[in-house]
């Protein structure tokens, strides 16, 4: 009688066995390699892209008059979304394109522009992002925007935070409001954000700040404008980041950019693109070099740019001053604009699709991006 129980129990253990390891291997079924997701992730994605243009009036806060011109009561947010549409809409994108049926809804990553930029600006980005399954949402900031009545103002990152949050309350209630062109677009749980430069320092302050929106589950900053964070900005809080900055960044240098990285809880990535510059971020072909021979930020923005950095450093807790440290300086060979924003795309891809999809193949390939990849290098802090 003992024998067939023997044979039973071995039986079950070698069942148990089969059982573990089909399970770490994801159920006998392995994921596309690295290399093939990376290069996925660099090409457009399956979707075709729709773009739509919305104007948001913000009647809770006022607009603070700048100069002489003259205040609101309300602020006025004009945005810009690409999402998935049907594959065969136009290339690089088609206006108010019908959203993909049935695939919805997609995670929301929310755009937010650099000082004297606009939503426009960082076209290429939103629609390669909505190509791989995203609505992107990028708005034009009352205040720092190109475009800004009297001029734009470095100080305005203080209001943007919770520009970010209405913005995000209004793609909410479009997804769920019947007949709009965004109806069922949005996944509420699954929520992004990337910026460049003060909008990068926008990005840290709407994940870390006083003004925190706790529905932002992921945060790419981008040559983010770091003497203004304080020590320990981060505290207890944990949002997976992935900071951004090229090498040869002259408006915010490696030096200064790193420290939203520094400062942030794991998850946390450090991506330096070699040979990549400020402002080439952007769909722009202004390089550092001709900004700077023109006098640099403070000479496009104008006499409010030093007194906007002493309150903006004094309000926030950080030091300007950090941002005069040039560190050592450009010394890799400068790459095209396109390409900056191709590795800044490719990278963004897998990120976002680990921390907002939770993509467990696009989680491990992050840290291995580096031997992949051509161009960068990778501090990965998982």
């Amino acid at each position: 009688m003992r024998r067939p129980r023997l044979l039973l129990t071995a039986l079950l253990a070698s069942l148990a066995l089969i059982a573990a390891f089909l399970a770490a291997c994801g159920g006998g079924k392995s994921g596309p390699p690295a290399a093939e997701l990376l290069d996925a992730a660099m090409q457009r994605g399956a979707h075709g892209v729709g773009v739509t243009t919305i104007e948001l009036v913000d009647t809770s806060r006022p607009t603070e008059p700048n100069g002489d011109v003259p205040g609101s009561d309300e602020r006025k947010l004009p945005i810009e979304v690409w999402y998935p549409a049907d594959p065969t809409a136009e290339q690089p994108e088609a206006r108010d394109a019908a959203l993909v049926g049935g695939g919805g809804p997609y995670p929301l990553i929310i755009v937010a522009h650099g000082l004297s930029a606009n939503r426009r600006l960082y076209a290429s980005y939103g629609q390669h992002l909505a190509s791989h399954g995203y609505v992107v949402a990028a708005p034009d900031f009352p205040s720092s925007n190109l475009l800004t009545p009297g001029g734009p103002r470095l100080n305005a990152v203080l209001e943007q935070p919770e520009d970010v949050s209405f913005v995000i309350d209004q793609m909410l209630a479009f997804s769920e409001q019947s007949g709009h062109i965004l109806e069922d677009a949005v996944d509420p749980e699954e929520i992004g954000m990337t910026g460049h430069s003060l909008g990068a320092l926008t990005t840290m302050l709407a994940i870390y700040g006083a003004d925190r929106d706790d529905r932002i589950k992921a945060a790419l900053p981008v040559s983010t404008v770091g003497c203004f964070l304080p020590d320990g900005f981060s505290g207890e809080t944990s949002v997976p980041v992935m900071a951004v900055v090229g090498t040869n960044d002259l408006i915010t240098p490696p030096v200064t950019a790193d420290r939203g990285y520094a400062g942030a809880n794991p998850p946390r990535y450090l991506v330096h693109i070699r040979g990549a510059d400020h402002t080439r971020f952007a769909d722009v072909d202004i390089t550092d070099e001709m900004l700077e021979a023109n006098g640099g930020v403070g000479a496009v923005i104008g006499s409010t740019f030093v007194s906007d950095a002493v309150e903006t450093a004094q309000a926030l807790g950080g030091d300007a001053m950090v941002c005069l440290d040039d560190g050592p300086g450009a010394t890799d060979p400068t790459v095209t604009g396109a390409r900056q924003r191709e590795l800044l795309r490719t990278v963004a891809v897998p990120f976002f699709d680990a921390y907002l999809h939770g993509d467990q193949a696009s989680k491990k390939l992050l840290p291995k991006l580096p031997d992949l990849l051509q161009g960068i290098t990778v501090q990965a802090d998982p």
